[in-house]
């Protein structure tokens, strides 16, 4: 009696090992309506895909760095089952059965993620993706691939946790069939595609800054005078031990190059007054200098502010006759009070001489 048999899946595997002499087709795509090939097994099995940020995730605003992303492939095949029956003493069963374990092998690559494309959406941070599309030609099941993102932190970016959504595009096989002979195989697979959305969250953290908020000065060309820079902490850290800098150039020399602040809470302004000496060759108009402001941070640790260019203005040195000029309302005043003053003394000296020295009649 002739005794058919499903094709045993160990017999299926010894024979794939028959796959290292036989010259394979390349694997092509056939409409799901194609019925001239084989389907010799139903396996069941497809990628799962989880993204990791590598490290912590801090960034400071206006930061530069590099998002790198690994995608696991935690895929597996949970089933296989055979579809053909074939029969033992059919004079193509030799056949059938290398054509059965081509099909196989190519079937447990279900689990692997093929033409992966991992896309970083901002979603509304405050953060610029400079380059949001990342291709991986596959990943097998149990394995890791790193997509990484180049990323700018905007530099007036709130302090804050947030989330980027990544975008996961990938195909993987969902069917195999099998047509041709062992010497020239073809296989014939369709494939699926999926598309996986994973939130990659990301802290900006708190950290004290600060702007320039007014600048007055009084100098002049040849003269000395001052220079009072108003700073404002516009973090949401407080500063402690702010010391204020200003860059040391011509035509300007500064009797102290740095002024105290102390400490400065988010949102508070503090002045530093810096004398200033100016050169005489120096040519009246606003000079630009850059200042800075070295603090230690909540933690204790050194920070020093991004620079900050202001405008300095230099006014032309006034001529002493202009001066004079400017002044004489004053210059009258005063000399008229002298003039009363000396009056006023001489007169009454002249009463107390007239007391001393005045004669009695005997």
């Amino acid at each position: 009696m002739q005794r058919k048999v499903v094709v045993s899946i160990i017999a299926i595997l010894a024979a794939a090992l028959l796959l290292h002499t036989i010259p394979v087709a390349s694997c092509k795509y056939i409409p799901e309506s194609y019925t001239r090939s084989t389907n010799y097994y139903d396996v069941t099995g497809k990628p799962y895909i989880i993204a990791t940020l590598v490290g912590g995730g801090e960034f400071d605003r206006g930061e530069d760095a590099v998002l790198a992303i690994t995608l696991q492939n935690y895929g597996a095949i949970y089933r296989i089952k055979g579809d053909k029956y074939l029969d033992p003493d059919d004079s193509d069963y030799d056949d059938e059965m290398k054509l059965a374990s081509i099909e196989l092998g190519v079937e447990v690559e279900k689990s692997a993620a093929d033409r992966v494309d991992a896309m970083l959406f901002a979603d509304g941070a405050p953060i610029d993706v400079t380059a949001g599309v990342q291709e991986i030609e596959s990943i097998e099941a149990g394995k890791t691939e790193t997509a990484r993102f180049p990323v700018h932190i905007d530099d007036n970016a709130p302090a804050g946790i947030y989330q980027l959504r990544l975008v996961m595009q990938y195909d993987h096989i969902r069917n195999v069939q099998m047509s041709g002979t062992p010497g020239e195989p073809d296989i014939n697979y369709w494939n699926t595609t999926e598309k996986k959305n994973q939130t990659i969250t990301i802290v900006i953290e708190k950290e004290s800054d600060f702007v320039v908020i007014d600048v007055a000065s009084t100098l002049l060309v040849g003269g000395t005078g001052f220079l009072n820079i108003t700073y404002r902490n516009t973090g949401e850290e407080v500063a402690t031990d702010a010391t204020a800098r200003i860059s040391d150039m011509l035509p300007f020399t500064a009797a102290k190059n740095q002024e105290c602040l102390g400490t400065v809470a988010p949102g508070e302004s503090a002045t530093a007054c810096f004398i200033i000496s100016t050169d005489r060759d120096a040519v009246p108009k606003i000079y630009s200098i850059s200042t800075g402001i070295r603090f230690k941070d909540e933690d204790g640790d050194i920070q020093i502010s991004d620079p900050m260019q202001i405008g300095v203005s230099v006014a032309p040195k006034v001529p002493f006759s202009e001066k004079l000029l400017t002044n004489k309302w004053w210059i009258v005043t005063v000399a008229v009070a002298l003039l009363v003053f000396g009056g006023w003394r001489a007169w009454k000296r002249g009463g107390e001489s007239g007391v001393i020295f005045h004669k009695t009649r005997s």
